[in-house]
């Protein structure tokens, strides 16, 4: 479960902390001003307690750890499922086009009532409103200004915030090298096709849902998330040992780790294997080029295409298009190697009748019949969600030989289908 650490800096500041990232927390006459974002803020935001009325957007910074834009989406999203209210958000023009820009490419797309097509949503107004601080801007008494790499909020002219007063003592970039160094490298090659969950949860609770894959000499992290080599050392693996990324589409809940890990390639020089299909590369290479405006230099790409095997030595990898909520595609799985096949859904709306109507089938259970365990995003309140509803999981499961576990949703004691376990190895020749 995540945790972060929540301080008192002064009477109106408070600061959530977690894996050496932070956002400030202002209060004001207005309410509370956040500054910053980061990997999981709307969580962290909710198991303290915390509900922003303002955000200020920053310049965009990428560490080891992360960067201070990623998170923003599940705020909106969380705001969209659950309620919420309009935000202010606040900075310089090209700061905030830019965030408004990246949310507008993803946020808006939605099922129709029938959960068969995309359709694109007037939402991102009812929960984001620019407000362009040139080099200030005054909300009711508050004043919040942008200027030098730096962030000043006044409340009826009394400065009760400088960020960088409140600058942190640590070096983030250090605590994640010191993390690595707790972690034993793992160069044993895999016998046998072998699968670690690192995380089975969402954008709204939990670790999202990322996994290990390893055969050979060949280790794939599947939807890299936030703070890499905290969330990879928890499971006794070092982030160094992944040889390959495959990224299934652009929400945030998986493309979470995609900065730090882009960054740690940059700053040692090397390629980051991207395992990844064109239009969903396409997309990601827009979103970040003001981040990243060398990014291809920094990748080695390895072209996903449905329906086309890709091979890694003996790893075989074959792809297709999922039923989801994003134009640019999401991506479903099968990975096979030693004699056994892993199966990973992806983000689907799987539903045997929708199926039907389709009329694709890929997106069939069958899809899955030669796999020996299959991970199936899965979500047990609501039949109708843009998710797969466990009824139909379990249809799936009585289809196909091999055994199905749910991922992409909160732990259960109890559930009414067997989830993966995080950290759990499973070494697929053990299964039958």
């Amino acid at each position: 479960m995540i945790r972060s650490l929540l301080r008192e800096l002064t009477g109106k500041v408070r600061r959530i902390e977690y894996c050496a990232m932070s956002v400030d927390l202002v209060s004001t006459c207005k309410g509370i001003v956040r500054v910053g974002s980061m990997p999981d803020v709307v969580k962290f935001m909710r198991e303290h307690g915390f509900r922003e009325e303002i955000v200020v957007v920053p310049a965009w910074e990428v560490s080891l750890a992360g960067d201070n834009r990623t998170g923003e989406e599940f705020i909106l999203w969380q705001d969209q499922m659950r309620g919420g209210r309009l935000k202010e958000y606040v900075g310089l023009k090209h700061d905030v086009r830019q965030l408004e820009h990246n949310l507008d490419r993803i946020f808006p797309y939605f099922f129709d009532d029938r959960n068969l097509s995309l359709v694109r949503k007037d939402w991102l107004g009812n929960w984001f409103h620019s407000n362009i601080a040139d080099p200030c801007c005054e909300l009711g008494g508050v004043e919040i200004c942008c200027a030098d790499n730096d962030v000043v909020i006044s409340e009826d002219g009394e400065l009760i915030y400088r960020r960088s007063d409140f600058a942190p003592a640590y070096n983030s970039d250090k605590e994640v090298e010191a993390v690595l160094e707790s972690v034993v490298r793992d160069g044993k090659a895999r016998e046998f096709l072998e699968v670690v969950p690192i995380g089975c949860g969402n954008g709204v609770v939990g670790t999202v849902a990322n996994s290990i894959v390893r055969f050979g000499e060949y280790v794939i992290w599947i939807d890299p998330c936030g703070y890499p080599a905290k969330t990879l050392a928890r499971h006794g693996i070092h982030w160094d040992d992944v040889t390959h990324y495959l990224f299934t589409h652009n929400h945030e809940d998986h493309v979470q780790g995609f900065t730090a890990c882009l960054e740690r390639a940059r700053r040692h020089g090397r390629k980051l294997n991207m395992i990844i299909a064109d239009s969903v590369f396409r997309v990601m290479k827009e979103l970040y080029a003001p981040l990243f405006p060398d990014l291809e230099n920094y990748v080695q790409r390895f072209s996903l295409k449905p329906g086309t095997a890709l091979f890694l030595g003996a790893v075989k990898i074959e792809s297709r298009w999922n039923h989801h909520i994003l134009p640019y595609g999401s991506i479903g799985l099968k990975i096979s190697a030693g004699g056994n096949c892993f199966g990973y859904s992806g983000d689907t709306k799987y539903d045997e009748a929708i199926n039907k109507i389709l009329n694709r089938p890929e997106l069939d259970a069958q899809w899955f019949a030669d796999c020996d365990l299959v991970f199936h995003e899965i979500e047990f309140d609501n039949p109708d969600s843009v998710h797969s509803h466990w009824k139909q999981v379990a249809a799936l499961q009585s289809r196909i030989r091999g055994k199905v576990l749910g991922y992409h949703c909160p732990h259960l004691g109890c559930p009414s289908f067997p989830l993966a376990e995080e950290g759990r190895s499973y070494t697929l020749k053990d299964l039958f």
